[in-house]
Formats: C-alpha cells, structure tokens, sequence
C-alpha cells in the first residue's frame, strides 16, 4: 500500500526532511480539494435528477478548485511545491473573498477561513508568507466592515478592536513557529549530515586500518569487531559469522564478548533457519531486530547479556554472500536508520576485506604445503643423486678393478712421446679429491687438472701442462669442462655397452646351460649335464656334484623327502 502511495505522490524528488513533509502537505490539501469537488459534483447530479437546475456560480466555483488542485498535484510532483503551496493559498484567499461578497459566509467565519489560510502558507512555504497573509485578512477584515448584515445593517467598527489584535497574535505565533521550524529542520539536517560525515569518517578509517592489517586470518576477523565496536557508540557487542565451505551454515569466527570467546570456531547457525543470522545469510537483506518489537516472520537470535536490539547484516562480495556481522545494543532505540546505512556500506567494505584476508590465508596455507613439497622433493632429488653417484661410483670401482690396468693415456708433444700409461700427479689427485679445476704453478711450467665426472661422480681427472706465461681464459675453461664432461659420457656409456654385453653373454650362457639340462630324460643325466657345461664354462679342471646331506650319504640311506614318497 505504501509502495502504490508514494508512486501516486513520489517524493523522492525533494532531499531535505522538511521539504518532503511540505509536499506530502501540499499533496493532501490537493486530494482534499479534489474530494471536494467530486462531492459538490455529485451534489449537483442529484440537483439535476431531482429536477432543479445548479447555480451557475457554485459551477464556476467547482472548477476553479478543480483546476487549483490539478495544477497544485502537478507541481508538486514536479519538485515545484513552493509554487504549489502559493497557488493553493492564492486559490483560497480569493474563494474566501468571493464567498463573503456573495454573503454565502459571514465575515467572522471568513476570517476564521483566512486565519486558517495564514497557518497553511506558514506551513507549506515558511514564515515569509505570514506578512502578505497578515494583509490579505486586514484587508479582508475592512472589506468586510462595509458589507451589509442579514438586517442590512453594516457591521460595527468594535470588531476591529478584537479582529485585529487577534489577527495580530496569529500572525506572531505562526511566524514565530514556521521559523523555529526551519531552523529546527535546517539544525536536524546538519545533525544528520554531521553524523552522516562522522559515520562515513568512522567506516574509512576503520576499513583502512582493517586493510593495514596484514595478520593471520583470525587476527583479522578479531581485530575487525573490536575495531566496530569502538567506532560505532550503539555497538555494544559484535560478532563476525562466516560460511563453511559447504555452504549449509555459519560459524561465529570472531566476537567481542569475553564471555562468548569458547564459542568462537563452534557455535554455528544453518542457513536459512528462522534466527536473525539465518534469514539474513539466505536473503541477503539486514534484518534490524528490538526486545520490544513486532511480530517477525523470524526467531530472534539469543540476545547477549543486556542486550536490547540487534543489527544483523549480510557480508557480500559481488552477489556471494560470505557471512555476516552480528551487532547488538542495550539501547533500545539503537540504530537509526542513518546509521544502518552506514553500517551497510562499512559491512561491504569489511566483507571485502575479510575476503582477501581469507584468500591470503589460504594462499598462505598453499605456499607452506608447496614449500614443504618442495623441500620434500628436492631431499628426495639429493638422496636420488646421492644413490647415483654411489652406484655410478660402486660401478667404476667394480669396472676397473676388473680391468687390472688402469685406463690411461700422455701425449707429450715437446719428446714426441705417446703411452698408455698417466702418472697420478699431485694435481691430477687434488682434482678428483676436490672435483673441481686445479691450477697450480710449478718451476717451468703451469699445471691444469680437471676432473671426469659422471652424474656427479668423478671417476677421473684429466692434466695439462702449460707454459708458464700461458693465460687460460674463462672461455677456454668452459670449453675444456663441457669436453671433458661429455668424455665422461662417452666412457659412461661404453661402459655400460660393455657391461650389457657382459650381461647378454651371461644370459646367454644361463640359457645354453638350462637348455641342456632341460633336454636330460633322468636325474643322473640332468647332474651329469649341468656338471660338464659348467665345467666347460668355468674351465674348471674338476666339477663334483653330489645329491643328499653327509650324514645321510653316511649311512648309504636317503631321507624320506627324497626317497620313494611314502
């Protein structure tokens, strides 16, 4: 019903207070008018179906009422309502006029209506028109002096003694009245604006300082509510709930309230239960709730101790609801409605902030796992490394410790000289124990070992002797290591071409023998087969095999297990 009446008379056109209760005046007086009309319409109808014929004049009456309260509607919802008001007082002082010339009402009456006249135009445009309304009823009091009585008789002048005095006092009193209102509007409007700046100043720096705040998540939320708490006078008690990642409730995360602290983490609401904190987690609308209130379509939450009202708005990022803030007053006229709306906008920016201090967390959360996976993973990649070094190392050991000779090689330019044989220099050993580039000066000459390395493992060292004035640059370095580690992978790999070939011949050996074997009809056959390939393959000049333990062999006897089965 409300929503259809301010369709019908909008007054969001007018910002000030005072100048929205103008117009809704203006509005009524308007539809009054109006109303009037239509009955005095309707009265004339019944005079025309009862025979009779209207008067002319209450005709021309009609419509100029009519006509004043269209064109009053129309300015009005046109942010014109000071010339509204002025059109309607005009309309009325003139039908005042005309209705004493036309002795339809007396003068007293009259100047009952223009007094009436003066306290609407104090009301509707202020107390400037009280002068020119003041002159209109002198004027109207004179001009009534001379119009006859009922008798025929003018009116006596005694009249004037009480009249104007008392036109006097209500001109005073009106005046006075319409300009204490408008200082009283004008000194509310700044009441408002001033707490409306104050709110406003409140809600940035506390979301500054919210924002500032870069500590773990339950810091945040904490410092949050105290943070509310002490930026907003009606805010006794604050409490934060979040949504759990299921999205089936809520779950009080932070609270101001000492007593209320061993809840935090475990007290929950479901969504869209019939608490404050459910409703307003499913709408998404603040819900403003009192100790003395009306009937709700919701159950209000426990009120902490002292508690007279609650606040309960929605945190929102984008169109997610998130979680909401729970605020609660011993006062039971808490939280005008200047103050919801600044609490709405505080709750979006804290919603947004508690957001990201939730995501920061939660990247956190993510760099410490990926931190520790890491470091998990590069261990494994050292022990990894560490094992191939180990084998590859157990492997050369067991490879050249199997050749007899070592493999080496000197050419020696200025004698002409090529052997395979290298001596194990000092330097060529400081190169393997070191693994890294030695470069040593001697008498005649300069020494530069560096090291063969296979995935790390250094299984040898190369040396060059150069002269001693002879510099090796960076480059030249480079170029000998990156030669030098692909000879280690060439070696590497001509080991391990030897030691598959090694292996194929082994398997293949294993596979001639097991073959010969398995072609034997006979126990004494499989024996005799096996016992002469590997003494084939071992060169063995003497292979003995014998089936059963000593002590059976003894006594000329087998075991049972190896005997007849039974």
């Amino acid at each position: 019903m409300r929503e259809q009446l301010l369709k019908l008379f909008p007054l969001n056109r007018y910002v000030e207070p005072l100048d929205r209760r103008r117009a809704a005046g203006t509005y009524i007086i308007s539809a009054v008018m109006l109303l009037g009309v239509l009955l005095g319409a309707l009265n004339i109808v019944f005079q025309i179906v009862g025979g009779g014929s209207p008067d002319l004049l209450i005709v021309l009456r009609g419509v100029l009422l009519a006509g004043v309260a269209i064109a009053a509607y129309t300015l009005t919802r046109r942010a014109q309502q000071t010339l509204a008001a002025l059109l309607v007082i005009v309309a009325w002082v003139a039908l005042l006029f005309l209705l004493a010339l036309s002795n339809d009402i007396g003068v007293e009456i009259g100047f009952g209506g223009m007094l009436v006249g003066m306290s609407l135009g104090a009301l509707l445009i202020g107390e400037q028109t009280v002068l020119y309304t003041l002159i209109a009823s002198a004027i109207y009091l004179f001009f009534g002096l001379g119009l006859p009585t009922e008798n025929g008789v003018g009116r006596p002048s005694t009249l004037l003694i009480f009249d104007l005095p008392l036109l006097v006092i209500h001109a005073s009193i009106n005046y006075t009245l319409a300009r204490n209102l408008r200082l009283v509007a004008r000194q509310i409007t700044a009441n408002v604006e001033e707490r409306s700046v104050r709110l406003a100043k409140a809600s940035a720096e506390l979301v500054q300082r919210v924002l500032g705040v870069r500590l773990a998540l339950e810091i945040v939320l904490q410092e949050t509510v105290r943070l509310v708490q002490e930026n907003f006078a009606d805010c006794h008690e604050v409490q934060l709930f979040l949504v759990d990642k299921e999205r089936r409730n809520v779950t009080l995360v932070a609270t101001t309230n000492p007593a209320n602290h061993a809840n935090v983490g475990s007290q929950q609401v479901g969504i869209g239960s019939l608490s404050v904190i459910g409703r307003v987690t499913i709408s998404g609308q603040s819900i403003l709730a009192r100790e003395e209130g009306e009937a709700q379509p919701y159950r209000r939450s426990a009120f902490l101790s002292g508690t007279r009202a609650q606040l309960a708005i929605p945190l929102r990022v984008g169109g997610e609801i998130i979680g909401a803030i729970d605020l609660q007053s011993r006062d039971l006229n808490a939280f005008p409605a200047e103050e919801v709306e600044a609490l709405e906008t505080l709750a979006n920016q804290i919603a947004v902030a508690v957001d990201n201090a939730r995501l920061f967390a939660e990247m956190q959360d993510k760099l410490t796992e990926n931190r520790r996976l890491y470091e998990q993973t590069s261990t494994q990649l050292r022990e990894i490394e560490r094992l191939n070094r180990q084998l590859t190392g157990g492997a050369w050991a067991d490879y050249l410790s199997g050749m007899g000779l070592m493999p080496a090689y000197t050419i020696d330019l200025i004698n002409g000289r090529v052997e395979d044989a290298a001596e194990q220099t000092a330097t060529l050993s400081e190169a393997v124990r070191r693994n890294q580039p030695v470069l040593r000066g001697m008498q005649n000459f300069k020494v530069l070992a560096l090291p063969i390395t296979v995935r790390g493992q250094v299984i040898g060292a190369m040396e060059f002797e150069l002269a001693p004035d002879q510099h090796v640059s960076n480059e030249q370095l480079v170029v000998l290591q990156q030669v030098i580690e692909r000879l280690g992978l060439a070696v590497e790999n001509l080991r391990l071409l030897e030691e598959a070939q090694r292996m194929a011949q082994r398997e293949g050996m294993v596979n001639e023998i097991t073959a010969r074997m398995q072609a034997a009809t006979s126990v004494e056959a499989v024996v005799a087969a096996a016992t002469q390939s590997l003494a084939d393959a071992f060169q063995a000049p003497r292979v003995a095999v014998r089936l059963g333990s000593p002590s059976e062999a003894s006594n000329g006897t087998l075991p049972s297990e190896l005997g007849d089965g039974r």
